[in-house]
């Protein structure tokens, strides 16, 4: 498969995510100023007197040079500490050095026209795989060599993915055909398409009841909303069978499992919030403001925080997990 590469004197390889969770992960993912709000202290204890907890001082740690313009989605390779960079209009992937932000290859798609957006990495086989939401492809990544090893064919406007190493799974939330494509990412072929709501863009893998959420967001990819665009569609990961149906509010952009308490979190980009889901029965259980149209984001288990990013604020919210 045809690649351009560029940039690929590597000056390092090596198991660096605790290093990139501390440093890059802050420079990614960190909001100025941001405070913990309404979630800042403990409980009172009987016969003591409360005492708060004081709040985060996000700050920006460092910033990186994406290597070329509209850089959209990134994915990083815990083996290797590099990032993987899509670059929404230029059909290329730019690979970073986490540690120091050098730029390493500029990967280029086979396929003319490509408009990359959503990128995950299989930590486990070290395949990147990137969705081409312009020509219905995703295409992927070989993390090892930087070269492009395969493109799968799911048609419509491939957008958000979501993956399960152990299943050998790879569901994509595909927003023109208002469906989640099931492939089996050890032959790379589409196993099923299951029907979801309205033009869904994101979509998550709960590990601890193995089923999959999407996001149906009801905005197609010319922009145009969509009234019933309110749900999110929970999927039988074993048997693609759609289990329910739940109604978060308008225009939900992302969805994000926690395992760890049980609870899908879905940034409701039209009431500027993040519903709190119920993964065993499906039950709102309540929402968090946060800043404007929430889209996309990313949990961080260890510390029980959920990073939310606010586009229409220009912000990244921080939810206590713990809490809510």
């Amino acid at each position: 498969m045809p690649t351009m590469q560029t940039h690929r004197a590597r000056t390092r390889r090596g198991a660096g995510g605790a290093r990139f969770a501390g440093i890059a992960g802050a420079a990614l993912l960190a909001a100025a100023g941001a405070s913990a709000g309404p979630f800042a202290g403990h409980a009172s204890r009987p016969g003591t007197s409360r005492v708060p907890r004081p709040a985060p001082a996000y700050r920006l740690a460092t910033t990186y040079a994406a290597g070329a313009a509209t850089p959209h989605f990134i994915g990083f390779d815990s083996r290797l500490d590099e990032l993987f960079v899509s670059h929404l209009k230029l059909g290329t992937v730019t690979v970073l050095d986490a540690t120091d932000g050098a730029l390493l290859a500029t990967i280029a798609v086979p396929t003319a026209g490509a408009v990359l957006h959503t990128v995950v990495v299989d930590q486990a086989t070290q395949r990147v795989y990137v969705t081409d939401i312009a020509n219905g492809l995703v295409d992927v990544i070989d993390a090892r060599t930087d070269t492009v090893v395969g493109v799968i064919d799911v048609g419509g406007h491939p957008h958000g993915m979501a993956l399960s190493s152990s299943r050998r799974r790879l569901w994509v939330s595909n927003v023109g055909t208002s469906q989640v494509d099931v492939v089996d990412t050890a032959t790379d072929r589409v196993l099923a398409k299951v029907d979801v709501g309205p033009n869904p863009w994101g979509v998550t893998y709960d590990p601890r009841t193995g089923t999959v959420w999407s996001a149906n967001t009801g905005i197609t990819t010319a922009g145009v909303p969509v009234a019933t665009g309110d749900t999110l569609t929970e999927i039988n990961g074993q048997t693609d069978a759609v289990v329910r149906t739940v109604t978060v509010g308008p225009h939900p952009w992302w969805a994000l499992a926690d395992a760890s308490n049980g609870t899908v979190y879905a940034g409701v980009a039209g009431a500027n919030e993040v519903a709190l889901v119920r993964a065993s029965d499906g039950v709102v259980m309540g929402d968090v403001a946060v800043g404007v149209s929430p889209h996309g984001m990313t949990l961080d288990g260890r510390s029980h925080l959920l990073f939310v990013n606010d586009s229409g604020s220009n912000q990244v919210s921080v939810i206590d997990t713990q809490t809510n």
